[in-house]
């Protein structure tokens, strides 16, 4: 297998969406191609700006705040499937998804989750539907401080 076929698939890959240094190896490796091959032609374009882990992270969070919600949590563990470095996570996190915004995002959520919901006018009934509240925010990556923060302004405690 050549190195133009190999650049020739990464440029398809490319053309469909951003994706990481780790996620086209990882493609790559599944067919069959020699990996020193798949290293030489990742490193080369990555010289070049065709490949860029910090623009595909900061891509992948643009698109999971605008998309499918998720919190900090979450989003790192995404990101750290797809091989982006730790370093990269926490600088674009910091910029994308400070706490005020963290706090907006989660609030948006429990409104949407609770709007499915019944609250009641019985103490234990709600006590009850702010542990599910939590649990709701903490499965999609969200810090517990944020969920009862939101538990309060929903007057859920």
């Amino acid at each position: 297998m050549s190195r133009s076929e190999i650049k020739s698939k990464v440029f398809k890959y490319l053309a469909r969406r951003e994706h990481s240094r780790r996620e086209l190896f990882n493609k790559l490796i599944r067919k069959d191609y020699d990996s020193a091959e798949i290293n030489f032609v990742l490193e080369e374009m990555c010289a070049k700006g065709y490949i860029d882990d910090e623009r595909f992270a900061e891509t992948w969070i643009r698109h999971r705040l605008e998309s499918k919600p998720r919190g900090p949590y979450l989003i790192r563990a995404e990101l750290t499937r797809k091989g982006v470095d730790a370093e990269i996570q926490d600088r674009l996190l910091a910029r994308l998804m400070p706490p005020e915004k963290e706090f907006e995002l989660a609030l948006e959520l429990a409104e949407s989750w609770l709007a499915k919901r019944t609250v009641s006018e019985s103490e234990q009934e709600n006590f009850e539907l702010r542990k599910k509240l939590f649990r709701y925010l903490s499965q999609k990556g969200f810090r517990r401080s944020t969920a009862k923060k939101i538990a309060i302004e929903l007057n859920l405690s």
